[in-house]
């Protein structure tokens, strides 16, 4: 699953919202908690960022942020918030170069062993810390920020079972292969389900209008009211 991520500021774990700046995941039916482990590839300058939460919809308390790429590519930060708690655990791990501009970096993220997390990058593990007090992780989220744009390719196996998911508030920002008019979001993606190479489709809730998306693309996302983005899950 291709997935670009533009700068969403100057962003920590304590800012309000912080769910809002992140990508979920799940939105795209991926589920890493389940597996307690993902693999992804990321190109982007600097500051590219994983949200492990105790909620499926990211929002904090209890979360684990992890910045690869901080301090301008040098370190990996991994900052913790957790219930009733005022202030965050900030831990640093000096690795450098480890993301670039123009070239896709391989990483593999785990927190499957007893509340050890570990980040193996390809020159191997870069990051490996033990909570005592693990977090039941549920949500992931991707996110680049403090500057740098990011484009995520993350592994995710599985088949088209027929169903779409939406979020609500979105936009397919992709190419269209058609335009057309449907009363609603139910006559919208049965459009697509017959159409090949079909994605998935746009839904403008005012206009009725119906944006059949082409597949083979990578998913850039903007956030528009009106519209609702739904694709093939």
């Amino acid at each position: 699953m291709w997935i670009k991520t533009e700068n969403s500021g100057y962003i920590t774990v304590e800012t309000p919202n912080l769910a809002n700046y992140y990508t979920s995941l799940s939105t795209f039916q991926i589920f890493p908690a389940t597996s307690k482990s993902f693999k992804f590839h990321i190109k982007a300058c600097s500051n590219a960022f994983v949200l492990l939460s105790a909620a499926i919809n990211l929002d904090p308390p209890d979360v684990y942020e992890i910045c690869i790429g901080g301090g301008d590519n040098t370190v990996i930060f991994l900052r913790i918030l957790r219930k009733g708690l005022n202030t965050e655990e900030h831990y640093q791990f000096d690795a450098p170069d480890l993301l670039n501009c123009t070239q896709y970096k391989t990483f593999v993220l785990d927190w499957g062993k007893s509340g050890r997390i570990t980040l193996t990058a390809e020159t191997g593990i870069v990051m490996d810390w033990t909570d005592t007090s693990p977090i039941p992780i549920q949500g992931v989220g991707i996110m680049t920020a403090w500057g740098s744009d990011g484009m995520w390719i993350v592994e995710h196996f599985s088949q088209i079972n027929g169903f779409y998911c939406s979020e609500p508030g979105t936009y397919g920002n992709m190419t269209i292969l058609s335009t057309i008019k449907k009363r609603n979001i139910v006559t919208c993606v049965f459009a697509c389900s017959f159409r090949d190479g079909c994605l998935g489709v746009n839904f403008n809730l005012k206009t009725e209008e119906c944006q059949i998306i082409a597949g083979g693309q990578q998913i850039i996302k903007a956030y528009v009211q009106e519209w609702q983005f739904y694709i093939k899950c």
